[in-house]
């Protein structure tokens, strides 16, 4: 089974997961349609129509399936991350889809999975936002229920919560079980840079630029105590939210979330490739100045600065990692341009960051 069942695919198993997990209290479950949305890097989003019998009445409702997988950029793909965090949330003011189960047995449909509610609004391609009446009518007020939302996230404490007995069960990996910066960051730098410069070698291919980027943050990780860790989501943009009129009713996609600096997020928001086609607004929403105001008004906490212009460089970093490693692993014709070309980009943008960061002055 790969992409969307067909008709005649035998759904029976998956009905009786749902049953037994996300509806426990039905009598039956029938799958009348799914669908596969477009857009999306990694995991396997769908949407599943149900048709429901609860003591005799019969309803319809659709939830939302995300299935790990088969390969992606950003490995290894753990359901039970999703489902600690959506599980934590539920439980805060930050909007999320309802956790309904979950489950790592391949052999229900084809590879681990997640069920979520469906939650109903605008999604907004990142490419096309410009283009979204709503943005182009309040774009400024569309920016501030985006901080005043990051803002409720910083403000979620995940200690004794489902969070923090996932990043610190030992099954994590190198996926940020550091209680320090420091040891987060290198973390996370050793999960991305090391798998690049191993393929690299595997494909003859020198990247000694991406090494000693690694090398600078390594060097430079701001001064932080554990007490200013936060869950971050790792992708907070237009596309990862959820809309109804100007209010975001989810946030979406957390297969990059983590621990890490409150700073860090604000640096993903300002870092050049969030800001594509007008430099001067952080995210596609607000200046720098504005950005910077309401976070502090609605936060209660300082923006430093040269922190976010030191998570300007990670995120960017990443970025061209994801970018350089794709390159690598296309057939051997393109290999040359697919390295020379975004990668290249994100590479002098970023040296343009470290230059402004060593010389105290703000980029941003």
């Amino acid at each position: 089974m790969s992409g969307i069942p067909s008709h005649d695919e035998d759904l029976s198993r998956l009905e009786a997961f749902l049953v037994d997990q996300a509806f426990p209290d039905v009598s039956s479950l029938r799958i009348t349609g799914m669908t596969r949305p477009t857009g999306g890097a990694s995991w396997d989003t769908f949407l599943v129509d149900l048709e429901i019998d609860h003591q005799g009445a019969r309803r319809t409702d659709r939830i939302v399936i995300r299935r790990a997988p088969a390969k992606g950029p950003m490995p290894p793909y753990d359901v039970t991350k999703d489902a600690a965090i959506f599980s934590a949330l539920a439980k805060s003011e930050v909007p999320v889809p309802r956790f309904l189960g979950m489950t790592e047995d391949a052999t229900i449909f084809e590879r681990p999975f997640l069920v979520l509610s469906f939650v109903a609004g605008d999604a907004n391609d990142i490419t096309q936002v410009e283009r979204w009446p709503a943005w182009q009518e309040d774009r400024v007020g569309l920016g501030h229920e985006i901080i005043d939302t990051l803002a409720a996230l910083h403000r979620f404490d995940w200690r004794g919560t489902e969070v923090e007995d996932y990043f610190f069960s030992g099954r994590v990996g190198a996926n940020g079980t550091g209680r320090t910066l420091g040891e987060r960051v290198s973390q996370f730098l050793e999960r991305y840079l090391s798998g690049l410069l191993e393929r690299a070698q595997e494909q003859d291919v020198g990247l000694p630029l991406w090494r000693e980027l690694g090398r600078w943050l390594y060097d430079n990780v701001p001064d932080a105590d554990s007490e200013d860790l936060v869950l971050i989501h790792g992708d907070y943009r237009f596309g990862n939210f959820i809309w109804q009129d100007r209010q975001i009713a989810a946030i979406v996609d957390w297969e990059r979330a983590s621990l890490g600096h409150r700073m860090e997020e604000l640096g993903f928001i300002c870092m050049p490739l969030s800001r594509r086609k007008d430099p001067t607004l952080m995210g596609k929403a607000l200046t720098f100045d504005q950005l910077a105001e309401r976070y502090e008004r609605s936060s209660g906490r300082p923006v430093d600065i040269a922190q976010v212009q030191y998570f300007c460089v990670l995120w960017q970093v990443m970025e061209g990692i994801n970018a350089t490693r794709s390159g690598i692993e296309r057939p051997i014709p393109v290999i040359a341009s697919a390295i020379l070309a975004q990668p290249n980009l994100v590479a002098r943008q970023t040296i343009e960051l470290i230059e402004h960061f060593e010389a105290g002055r703000p980029i941003l």
